[in-house]
């Protein structure tokens, strides 16, 4: 199933309302673990997250998808002769 690009530019728009919910409501924080080297801080990690969703928002807005083609019934030549 291929989705157009306008249904993927809505999960984006509701994937950031989800995060900045779940931030809101203070249920997101931070491991704390060695292997979490690069974001401690859970505001600035969110913000950082939400600044990278809302750049692929700015991206998908005015995208568009072609139809897909229509089958012809006919295999291509895999140059195989």
């Amino acid at each position: 199933m291929t989705r157009n690009a306008s249904e993927i530019y809505d999960d984006l728009k509701a994937l950031a309302n989800e995060l900045e919910d779940l931030a809101a409501s203070g249920r997101i924080t931070m491991s704390t673990d060695s292997w979490n080297q690069d974001h401690r801080d859970t505001k600035q990690a969110v913000a950082q997250a939400l600044a990278a969703l809302q750049q692929a928002i700015n991206a998908t807005c005015w995208m568009e998808t072609l139809p897909s083609p229509i089958p012809t019934g006919k295999e291509p030549d895999q140059g195989t002769h």
